[in-house]
C-alpha cells in the first residue's frame, strides 16, 4: 500500500497547473491566498489550498474533454459558461456545478486527514519527502504569475497532496467492514441463447411517422421465427446447438428463396448469378440491432432474423418482459416450447445455463464493490453532517469562467527510483511543443464554446467519493495537446 500511496503523491504533485486567458484579468485575478476559504471542526483551510484543490479539479474536467476529443476523433468542446442544462434557463452554469462538487470534495478530503488516526493511516517518511520534493519542483516549473493567480506557497501544495495521498489510503480502511459475503442466490447470472424476429415497422410515411407491420406481415414475421425453432429441435443436440450456426443458414436460405421468388418475378437482372455472388449473413452475436444497414442492391442479404447470448439477473430492465418471463421458467438445455410474442419481435430461447458461474461470480464483485461504495459515500456523509464547517466569502468569490482557465501537463522526461516523474511542465501556447524545459506558458486560452454542456458529476469528478481511483485520475491529467507522457502509471 505504501509504494501505491507513494506513486499517487508524485502523480499529483507533478502536474503542473497552467493559467490560460490572462489578458485583461489585471488586479481581479491575484489570489489572497491566505485569507479563510473554509473552517472545518476548527482547522482553517487557506484560500491557497482551496483555490489550488478547485483549480486541480476544473483542469482535470478540460483535459478529460481534450482527452476524450483525441480518443473520439471529434470536437468535445467545454464551456464554463454554458448551463448545465440547457433547457432550464434557471440552471446553475458548468462552472457553478464544478465549484459546488469541489467543495463537497475539499472537505471530505480534509475530513478523511482528520480521521485518518482512527484508521492508523498517516505518510510514510518516504512519502512526506516525496511530497516535499514534487511541491518544490511544482513552485519551480510554474512561473510567477501563474502562482499568483492561484495563491499558493510551497507549503499550501505539499500540504495538498498529502492530503490527497491520505485520501487515498483511507478508503480500504474505511470500507473494511463491509460484508463480502454473497450468496449465490443474490447474485445469480443465468445465461440465455436466443433469436429475435423484429415485427417494428421500417418504413415511414409522408408525416413522418413509423408505419407499424400488417396482421400478416406479422405472422411472416412470426412463421420465421417458427422455422428457426424447428430446425433447432430438428438438430442433433437441440441442447448444445450452436443458434449463431442456425440463424446463419436459415438467414441465407431465406435469402435465396427472396432470390428465387424474384426472378421468377421478372425482378432484378442476373439474378440467377446473385447467390453466388452474395457474401454469407453470418451474425454471430448482434444485440445492437433488428435490420442491417445495407445498399439497396440486388446483391444484398437481407436480415430477417438476429442471435444474442447474454447472462440476466433478477434486476434485468433491458430483456424484453415476455422473453425474460420464458426464460425464466426454463431448466439448463431447455428450449421454450413456443415462439415467444414481445413488444416488437418474436423470440425463440433457450436456457443455456440456470446458474452461469463466471457471470456470477463477477456479479459477486460487483455487489461488494457497490456496497463498499456506498458505505464509504455514507461514512464521508455522516462525517460531513457531524462537523462544524463554515464557508468563508473569499471561497465564496471564486469563480469557474471561460475567462480563467486551467489545464495541465505531465513531463516524464526524468524518472524516479519508483518509476515515476518527478519533473512538471505547463504548456498551453503549441500542441507542438514537448519542450523539456519546465515552463509555465500562458499566453493561449483553451478553446472553449458557449453553446456546449458538460456534466460535472462525471467529467470532472477527482473527488473524494472517488479516492480509490486517485491514480486514474492523474493519469487523466496529461494535456492531449502536447506530446508528452503521464508521470502516474
Amino acid at each position: 500500500m505504501k509504494r501505491t500511496s507513494a506513486k499517487v503523491v508524485c502523480g499529483i504533485l507533478t502536474a503542473a497547473v497552467a493559467a490560460a486567458g490572462l489578458a485583461g484579468c489585471g488586479d481581479s485575478t491575484v489570489v489572497d491566498g491566505t485569507q479563510t476559504a473554509m473552517v472545518i471542526n476548527d482547522e482553517e483551510i487557506n484560500l491557497g489550498k482551496a483555490n489550488f484543490m478547485l483549480r486541480y479539479q476544473q483542469a482535470t474536467m478540460v483535459n478529460y474533454y481534450s482527452m476524450m476529443s483525441s480518443m473520439m476523433g471529434q470536437s468535445y468542446t467545454l464551456s464554463f459558461d454554458a448551463l448545465a442544462d440547457e433547457s432550464d434557463e434557471d440552471s446553475p452554469t458548468v462552472g457553478e456545478n464544478l465549484k459546488e462538487d469541489a467543495l463537497t470534495s475539499i472537505q471530505q478530503a480534509f475530513l478523511m486527514r482528520q480521521h485518518a488516526s482512527e484508521y492508523n493511516v498517516s505518510l510514510s517518511e518516504e512519502e512526506a519527502s516525496g511530497a516535499a520534493e514534487a511541491a518544490a519542483a511544482f513552485m519551480e516549473d510554474n512561473n510567477a504569475e501563474t502562482l499568483t493567480r492561484l495563491g499558493v506557497t510551497q507549503e499550501d501544495i505539499q500540504d495538498v497532496i498529502e492530503v490527497y495521498a491520505i485520501q487515498t489510503k483511507m478508503y480500504d480502511p474505511m470500507v473494511a467492514n463491509v460484508d463480502t459475503e454473497v450468496s449465490d442466490e443474490e447474485a445469480k447470472q443465468s445465461r440465455i441463447s436466443y433469436v429475435k424476429v423484429s415485427t417494428a415497422g421500417t418504413e415511414i410515411d409522408e408525416n413522418g411517422e413509423t408505419v407499424e407491420l400488417t396482421d400478416e406481415e406479422k405472422a411472416e414475421k412470426k412463421q420465421i421465427a417458427q422455422r428457426f425453432m424447428d430446425e433447432l429441435n430438428a438438430s442433433e443436440d437441440p441442447a448444445t446447438a450452436e443458434f449463431s450456426e442456425l440463424r446463419t443458414q436459415l438467414n441465407d436460405k431465406l435469402n435465396e428463396e427472396r432470390r428465387a421468388e424474384e426472378a421468377a418475378n421478372g425482378e432484378g437482372e442476373d439474378s440467377e448469378d446473385t447467390s453466388d455472388d452474395a457474401g454469407s449473413s453470418d451474425s454471430t452475436e448482434d444485440t445492437s440491432g433488428d435490420s442491417a444497414d445495407t445498399e439497396d442492391t440486388e446483391d444484398t442479404d437481407e436480415v430477417y432474423l438476429t442471435y444474442s447470448e447474454t447472462t440476466f439477473g433478477a434486476d434485468n430492465e433491458t430483456l424484453d418482459e415476455a422473453l425474460l418471463e420464458a426464460a425464466e421458467s426454463l431448466g439448463d438445455g431447455e428450449i421454450y416450447a413456443d415462439v415467444i410474442e414481445g413488444e416488437d419481435a418474436y423470440y425463440v430461447v433457450r436456457m443455456d445455463s440456470v446458474l452461469d458461474r463466471e457471470a456470477t461470480d463477477s456479479e459477486k464483485e460487483s455487489i461488494v464493490q457497490e456496497r463498499q461504495s456506498e458505505a464509504y459515500s455514507d461514512l464521508l456523509d455522516e462525517w460531513i453532517e457531524a462537523s462544524d464547517i463554515s464557508v468563508e466569502k473569499a471561497w465564496k468569490k471564486l469563480e469557474v469562467t471561460d475567462y480563467d482557465l486551467y489545464t495541465m501537463t505531465v513531463d516524464s522526461s526524468e524518472e524516479s527510483a519508483d518509476g515515476t516523474s518527478t519533473d512538471s511542465t505547463a504548456d498551453t501556447d503549441s500542441a507542438a511543443d514537448s519542450s523539456a524545459d519546465s515552463t509555465a506558458d500562458t499566453d493561449s486560452a483553451a478553446d472553449t464554446s458557449a453553446d456546449s454542456t458538460a456534466d460535472t458529476d462525471s467529467a470532472a469528478d477527482s473527488s473524494a467519493d472517488s479516492a480509490a481511483d486517485t491514480d486514474s485520475a492523474a493519469d487523466s491529467s496529461a494535456d492531449s495537446t502536447a506530446d508528452t507522457d503521464s508521470a502516474a502509471e
